[in-house]
């Protein structure tokens, strides 16, 4: 195999790790994103039922706490996908690099030449 070859075969494993490991944390991602948006919506269903002006303050300080960790969990949430998705692009086209360079396998034909008599 030839030099660029390999390099390509290794730069096909450095990308599937890497996609695995930004597929994880992504997941870990959107199971913290599910916690926020849940302890979101209880904190708005707090507020909404409160009566007490006091609490109602304190819940709503808590909600915009809540809030501001949402955002930043989205845009790193958003960062990832972004990530994931160059990293695919990237690896298609490895592969597609790979195919071309990859020797085949050739059917050789033998041709006879008739004898004149």
């Amino acid at each position: 195999m030839s030099y660029a070859l390999d390099a390509l075969i290794r730069r096909k494993k450095e990308l599937e790790e890497l996609l695995e490991k930004l597929r994880k944390e992504r997941d870990e991602v959107k199971a913290k994103l599910d916690k926020v948006k849940a302890k979101e919506d209880e904190l708005y269903k707090k507020l909404i039922r409160t009566r007490d002006p006091i609490e109602a303050s304190r819940t709503e300080i808590l909600m915009q706490k809540v809030s501001e960790i949402r955002r930043l969990e989205e845009s790193k949430l958003e960062s990832l996908e972004r990530k994931i998705r160059g990293a695919e692009h990237e690896l298609e086209d490895v592969k597609r690099r790979i195919e071309i360079l990859k020797p085949r396998t050739v059917k050789w034909v033998v041709e006879y030449e008739a004898k004149k008599s």
